[in-house]
């Protein structure tokens, strides 16, 4: 039996309303981009992973439904390559905001917010660090994100010191939600040193890796892919679940 439809951009209105009617009253937000990843991954990799996440979250929760993924993001660092589009911090929460202001009005009484792209974390601390409405929750905290990624894949036998990016977490996330879109025999190892986070934002991803990646995406597999996504929806429905009425 197949999982009910939790994805507004999928539903009609009819559905949406009767689903909040029947208590799906948490809303999830996802913060994506629209970004080179890589010779081997899409532009819309963080966008696609997100969703993903999303859903399998929603489903887990049991009480929630998935707004439209934002993008494009705040990718200024990866402008050197192509097809990168970026869009600013005040331009993100302002989009945050109207998606808020907009579910509000339909009878969503909560709101997970999270982020699936690095450099859209700092608009979500910065909202956190204002103080949020009690209906509101944000995972704001990046290197714990990510942390969860590396976690799962040192289980693999895989060590980067750095966060990851278009690495063999993020290409067997793919492996698993678009498989159709990764393009294994273009994949090649990046920069797997460590990095200054605030050194990456500022001078850009082609000042420290030359084809996008950041890690090793070499010889990742479903299977990998698959625990990470795991990893990462216990992770979130940790925190979401605090949401949740009792």
């Amino acid at each position: 039996m197949s999982e009910p439809e939790v994805l507004l951009e999928r539903m009609t209105w009819p559905d949406i309303g009767a689903a909040i009617a029947a208590g799906k009253t948490t809303a999830i937000i996802v913060a994506g981009s629209s970004e080179q990843h890589g010779p081997h991954l899409p532009e819309g990799t963080d966008a696609m992973i997100g969703e993903g996440l999303a859903v399998r979250l929603a489903q887990k929760l049991g009480s929630a439904l998935v707004a439209p993924v934002i993008r494009p993001g705040c990718s200024d660092h990866h402008l050197a390559f192509p097809g990168t589009v970026s869009i600013s911090a005040e331009l993100l929460q302002g989009i945050i905001d109207a998606y808020l202001a907009s579910l509000r009005r339909h009878g969503f009484k909560r709101f997970f917010i999270f982020s699936s792209h690095g450099g859209n974390f700092p608009v979500l601390t910065h909202m956190v660090e204002r103080g949020l409405p009690p209906d509101v929750f944000v995972v704001s905290d990046l290197i714990n994100f990510a942390g969860v990624m590396l976690g799962t894949l040192h289980r693999f036998g895989r060590d980067l010191k750095t966060i990851p990016h278009a690495d063999a977490s993020e290409t067997g996330e793919m492996l698993v939600l678009q498989p159709n879109l990764v393009h294994m025999d273009r994949a090649e190892r990046g920069f797997t040193g460590e990095v200054d986070p605030d050194k990456l934002m500022k001078e850009g991803l082609k000042a420290v890796t030359k084809n996008g990646v950041l890690g090793d995406p070499v010889g990742a597999t479903e299977e990998m892919g698959e625990e990470v996504i795991s990893a990462l929806v216990d992770f979130l429905f940790e925190q979401a679940s605090a949401l949740e009425p009792a």
